[in-house]
């Protein structure tokens, strides 16, 4: 909001011209009220008062303001005076146009009307038709509608104060603002001229080019370009459409801040983000949310992924080597990850998800659950294509199982696995050292024995997730045990844990307690009530 602190010099240069000629009237030295000249001068008696009658082309003058108007009257004993037809005060570089000036110097007010009641100094002018101003209070006001015009900018209110102790203007009702970069509609707006500090209150629209942004309360700094929306925040950048309670942007450090139901919505990626507390670098591309963060991320299937962390965290590193456009886009996830989707579910301390290769890395007792199977490992690498599991990487302690029964469990263990999947769902299983498998088969539907079985390097087919062959590529070992003569722990392989109580069963159980998903659908619906309203600023009274 450029441009704005001509505001101040306008309606304080106005506050200066009556301030000067209201004390230069009230002094007991009338010689300081000088008459350079009038065609005709009369004294005149009103109700036994003494009155002065100035005509035609009166030029008064008091020390560096002087007043040009068709006829006057000076109420010489009553400390006031009245200018009539083509007022002009002139001072300094401001001058004032009106058709009347009536002022008291007993209770300090005066009012200027007119047609047009105007004000021009060297970069803008307001126009109104009503203005008051109190020298004694220190204030000036304008009501009846005002217009302010400089050569980048255009602003105009229903009516408006300046309280000159406190440097403050206040404005208020159908505030409109204009410049090169934005325009401005609001209720009520104050600005401050130490602090360079703008204050607005009630619903408040400001659009810029595509954008639009919309919030209840905020305050702008000119000074530092420092912006914050509060309550029922929201912003429509053409990409993203941002909500929250409060949204802070400092430009110059290229610094976002998002507090208390926050939420980003990006279209585009088919992503949403609620956190109560999101920050944004732009400098270095880097974001981070925290308090009940969760992404829900929609495949082009219409499935949606739910994920949540203590704290997840964004950020583009580019490629110098290769070229400084190219773009690699990180997500991390720090601290009790857990995801749901319909097709796999997840947990794990810590991941980091690779758009750019679409590789989910998970750290530290990852497990994930697709279909009826359990996957782990010291560390696990997922590849997606098309937004679907495509390939599964285990590094160091490798586990599959699933469940045949409450105490049945097929199991494969090796140092290293690799599985492949189709369609999401999981077909082949390459166990790489190590390897051991304890496979239940079923005689017409019911368990009839277990295949234990031994080999360093292993194949695994599956066909609707059960196994349908194994290929043992070393020096195999294998023993079928009829199920009436098992022993659980004799074929029960060295590192399983069957965790099905830490499965995510539904998103309710990735969602953070209390959270609404369509929090913002009311926010967004009242901003967008609005959002058709723009209104410049007046161009006429």
């Amino acid at each position: 909001m450029r441009n704005t602190s001509t505001i101040l010099r306008i309606l304080f240069s106005l506050f200066c011209i009556v301030g000067s000629a209201s004390y230069s009237l009230v002094a007991q030295q009338r010689k300081q009220i000088v008459i350079e000249k009038a065609d005709r001068m009369r004294n005149l008696k009103h109700e036994g008062q003494d009155i002065r009658r100035l005509i035609g082309n009166v030029v008064i003058r008091h020390e560096d303001v002087i007043m040009h108007c068709d006829s006057a009257y000076d109420y010489t004993s009553q400390s006031r005076f009245d200018a009539f037809g083509n007022v002009v005060v002139f001072q300094e570089s401001s001058t004032l146009y009106g058709d009347t000036l009536h002022y008291n110097s007993d209770t300090k007010q005066g009012r200027v009307r007119g047609k047009i009641v105007r004000l021009v100094d060297e970069d803008a002018s307001l126009i109104t038709n009503f203005l008051d101003f109190n020298t004694n209070e220190q204030k000036a006001n304008f009501f009846g509608g005002g217009i302010i015009t400089t050569d980048s900018a255009h602003f105009s209110s229903k009516r408006g104060i300046y309280f000159s102790r406190q440097k403050l203007f206040a404005f208020a009702e159908n505030v409109a603002y204009k410049d090169k970069d934005i325009v401005l509609n609001t209720d009520s707006l104050q600005y401050n001229t130490r602090s360079e500090t703008i204050w607005f209150y009630g619903p408040t629209r400001v659009y810029n080019d595509n954008n639009y942004a919309y919030g209840e309360r905020g305050w702008y700094n000119r000074r530092d370009n420092i912006t914050e929306l509060q309550q029922n925040a929201f912003v429509d950048n053409g990409e993203q459409r941002v909500f929250g309670e409060r949204i802070y942007y400092n430009k110059q450090q290229g610094f976002a801040e998002i507090e208390k139901n926050g939420c980003i919505i990006d279209t585009a990626q088919r992503l949403t983000l609620y956190a109560d507390y999101i920050e944004y670098f732009e400098h270095t591309e880097f974001g981070e949310a925290s308090k009940n963060p969760l992404v829900l991320s929609i495949s082009e299937e219409g499935d949606t992924l739910y994920l949540r962390a203590d704290k997840l965290i964004g950020n583009a590193i580019r490629d110098s080597v290769k070229t400084d456009s190219t773009l690699f886009h990180l997500m991390k996830g720090i601290g009790d990850v857990r995801f749901y989707r319909q097709d796999i579910q997840g947990i794990c301390d810590s991941m980091i998800y690779h758009s750019t290769d679409s590789l989910l890395t998970m750290y530290v007792s990852p497990i994930i659950w697709n279909e009826e199977n359990q996957l782990s490992s010291d560390k696990l690498d997922i590849l997606f294509k098309n937004e679907t599991i495509n390939r599964m990487y285990f590094n160091g302690s490798a586990f599959i199982c699933s469940q045949e029964d409450s105490i049945h469990f097929n199991q494969i263990r090796g140092k290293e696995m690799e599985g492949f999947f189709n369609a999401g769902r999981l077909t082949k299983i390459d166990v790489k050292g190590n390897g051991q498998t304890a496979y239940y088969v079923r005689d017409k539907g019911k368990l009839s024995a277990v295949n234990k079985a031994e080999s360093s390097n292993l194949t695994i087919n599956l066909n609707d997730n059960k196994v349908s062959s194994i290929m043992f590529r070393d020096t195999p070992k294998a023993t079928l045990f009829p199920i009436q003569n098992i022993n659980i722990k004799e074929v029960t392989l060295k590192g399983f844990a069957w965790q099905n109580d830490k499965r995510p069963k539904s998103e309710n159980e990735i969602i953070p307690k209390g959270l609404n998903l369509g929090f913002y659908i009311p926010i967004e619906n009242k901003a967008n009530l609005f959002r058709d309203k723009k209104k410049n600023p007046a161009e006429k009274l």
